[in-house]
């Protein structure tokens, strides 16, 4: 088996990713047993290391990021799971050493696919999904390679996501916002209580800033399970003491001490983030004595790499890419322009799903736009660009652009944007992928 045939088999299973427009939160799509089915058939590896489990709306990829940077400065052979990919499935597994090679995934899927086969046999639970197959093979990666932690970060929800089947050191919930509202619920309420169904028994929580309403239903749900929670806000204060292009540098106090840090990314959400990572940290060391020391924290804090998340890829004209797709990130990602950046106008690029709440999103960052270039996404799930440039027209004056596709939008605007100007390139994942493959090259 070839690279190649290896994804076309991964691939060859449903997957959700690409229909959630459309899809309807029924149980026997999310099925856990079929999923505890499978990892039996293979040895049940996720027992075979301690994990740390992160479900929310905004921030989850960045404290995993963060909590699997300070554990490999640690010393310690650590895993990362995340999702969506930007450029090449092989980001979603990765260990400290960098992402899963190529011969890797080809070694794995062969080593899997006898127990996927039979997977698929089952009379009840039906075929395993795309994302079922790959948090399955991320499981068999890490307990093949002897991890000793593994960061897990949740796909959709957290109730019934395909990783909710381990049984980690510490459940972290990040902020819970409004996303995927069609599959999760119409309120913070409902979307809250199926974060939370990622808190097991008697096993911590570290919660990050939270709406009063889905904060009262994790801290119910965690009270009912017994799990002891700590919400960073009311053990931590923190400060961001000084920014420039290059990150910023901030402090955190629990009452007692004060430490200060620095990280490459910019944005006070970014900070909350770090804040919420040093929280399961602490819980690591007070509660499991593991032994990770101020110096890991510090180096893990200042060497995190984190793609698309207000990424700035050039400067004169600045040029900076963030995969914000929701209100809630389109408010933190006008904030942190607004507080960190100088510029004289902005060219918004943009493409989005159609399952996301386009107008919202681009009425949160009207304010800071000179004028907006949309794109079509690569996916059947995208909105058309004239779609987006009639919702623009619906509220705005501004002028409003569509091209065929991204290096037309770029090459377009690089033209016409000064050296003191910001180019913004946002909307959705897929466009940050597509927007990294533009300036460096394509993974796969």
């Amino acid at each position: 088996m070839k690279y190649k045939d290896a994804l076309d088999y991964i691939y060859g299973f449903i997957n959700y990713e690409k229909n959630l427009d459309k899809l309807t939160y029924e149980e026997k799509k999310f099925y856990l047993e079929r999923m505890k089915y499978l990892l039996s058939l293979m040895g049940n590896p996720q027992n075979n290391f301690k994990s740390i489990h992160i479900a929310g709306t905004k921030g989850k990829g960045s404290t995993s990021a963060f909590i699997f940077s300070v554990l490999k400065e640690a010393g310690y052979r650590v895993g990362l799971y995340t999702s969506p990919h930007l450029q090449t499935l092989r980001e979603r597994i990765r260990i400290d050493h960098g992402l899963i090679s190529e011969e890797e995934l080809v070694n794995l899927v062969n080593i899997a696919k006898p127990y996927i086969e039979e997977a698929k046999k089952h009379p009840i639970y039906g075929s395993p999904t795309f994302f079922e197959i790959l948090t399955a093979l991320s499981f068999l990666y890490f307990s093949i390679k002897k991890v000793d932690f593994a960061v897990i970060e949740v796909g959709l929800g957290g109730r019934l996501d395909a990783t909710n089947v381990i049984f980690p050191l510490v459940s972290v919930i990040t902020p819970i916002g409004y996303d995927h509202m069609h599959i999760l619920g119409n309120t913070l309420s409902q979307i809250a209580f199926e974060k939370a169904g990622i808190i097991k028994e008697n096993i911590p929580v570290i919660s990050s800033l939270q709406e009063e309403e889905a904060w009262n239903v994790v801290k119910k749900v965690a009270t009912e399970r017994k799990a002891p929670i700590i919400k960073i806000d009311e053990k931590y204060s923190w400060k961001r003491l000084s920014f420039s292009n290059l990150g910023q540098e901030f402090s955190i106090n629990d009452g007692s001490y004060e430490k200060i840090y620095f990280i490459p990314l910019l944005g006070n959400h970014q900070i909350i983030n770090a804040v919420t990572a040093y929280g399961v940290l602490e819980v690591l060391k007070s509660k499991y004595f593991i032994d990770i020391d101020n110096e890991s924290i510090k180096n893990g804090f200042s060497k995190i790499e984190w793609k698309g998340r207000f990424q700035i890829l050039k400067e004169n004209p600045m040029v900076v890419l963030d995969g914000a797709h929701n209100i809630s990130s389109a408010k933190a990602l006008k904030d942190t322009i607004t507080e960190y950046i100088k510029y004289d106008k902005l060219f918004l690029i943009c493409g989005m799903m159609k399952d996301k709440d386009a107008l919202g999103f681009v009425s949160t960052l009207d304010p800071l736009v000179y004028s907006y270039h949309f794109v079509p996404l690569p996916t059947n799930r995208t909105r058309t660009p004239d779609e987006l440039s009639q919702i623009v027209n619906s509220f705005s004056v501004k002028d409003a652009f569509s091209y065929v596709d991204f290096k037309e939008a770029y090459e377009d605007v690089i033209k016409n944007a000064s050296p003191t100007d910001l180019i913004l390139i946002t909307g959705s994942l897929y466009l940050v992928g597509e927007a990294l493959d533009y300036f460096f090259g394509k993974l796969d």
